[in-house]
């Protein structure tokens, strides 16, 4: 995945959680982030996360949860030329608007909506905030992998709404798995929870892959800082990978991928 300024990409990722301060100080000693909350009482407590220090490129955003049900997570974010017209397609092919259309001060406009199976995602339409400052990185970005209950449906929706590719190719023991790709180039990808041994209680879901460089000493320090290792460092042809939480539970993965 690159870099893309192309709508459709994706162009951001922010943590909403029960205790900033404390994740912050997590992040920070997983990944090596810094961070820093927005001075403009305007943002609401937001901060930004950067790789490799104060001057280092952004890699993510983190704020608190806007209501007390809501569950600590990290959000995906997909660029938009016109996050109007967006959203418009979102309601018109069964999905929801949970928020916005909406302007964040000068840095852009937000919406934030779910698919029909509920997972939930944003859109940016970027003013002075263009989003991320680097991906692929160890410490940044690298995957952006859909969990869903209705892998058809989930195709038909996010192609007619973000014109997306969705090529599939083999996947464990006779199962396939989907590319998700903008002109053509993978950025992510796609698994139906239905086809496979997930429990039922597990919704449909975005599931955010941070690059490292050792999958299993990153776990280790996940669980050293208090969070969890929800799935052990496993090796698969893509690379090796392990599914985590932050202390206040919220899911994310890190990978690194083969040569």
């Amino acid at each position: 995945m690159k870099i893309s300024k192309t709508p459709s990409a994706p162009c951001w990722a922010d943590l909403s959680t029960t205790d900033t301060d404390a994740a912050r100080l997590f992040y920070e000693g997983l990944f090596g982030w810094s961070s820093r909350v927005v001075a403009d009482p305007a943002a609401g407590g937001y901060g930004m996360f950067r790789l490799g220090g104060e001057d280092g490129p952004q890699v993510a955003g983190v704020g608190p949860v806007m209501n007390p049900q809501q569950p600590p997570a990290w959000l995906p974010y997909f660029q938009t030329s016109g996050v109007e017209a967006v959203t418009s397609r979102v309601t018109g092919n069964g999905g929801r608007v949970v928020a916005g259309p909406m302007g964040v001060m000068e840095q852009g406009r937000l919406a934030v909506c779910q698919d029909p199976a509920g997972a939930a995602f944003g859109l940016w339409e970027p003013l002075e905030h263009a989003g991320f400052e680097t991906v692929n990185e160890p410490g940044s970005f690298c995957w952006f992998e859909l969990l869903t209950r209705d892998g058809k449906g989930a195709v038909d929706f996010y192609q007619s709404i973000l014109g997306w590719g969705a090529p599939q190719r083999p996947f464990g023991e006779g199962g396939v798995y989907t590319d998700w790709t903008v002109a053509d180039e993978p950025f992510g990808g796609m698994i139906d929870m239905s086809t496979g041994n997930f429990p039922p209680e597990v919704p449909s879901y975005w599931n955010l892959y941070v690059a490292v460089d050792d999958p299993d000493a990153t776990a280790a320090r996940c669980a050293e800082l208090g969070g969890r290792v929800l799935v052990e460092p496993s090796s698969m042809e893509a690379g090796r990978f392990a599914i985590l939480t932050d202390p206040q539970g919220a899911a994310f993965s890190i990978m690194r991928f083969a040569d």
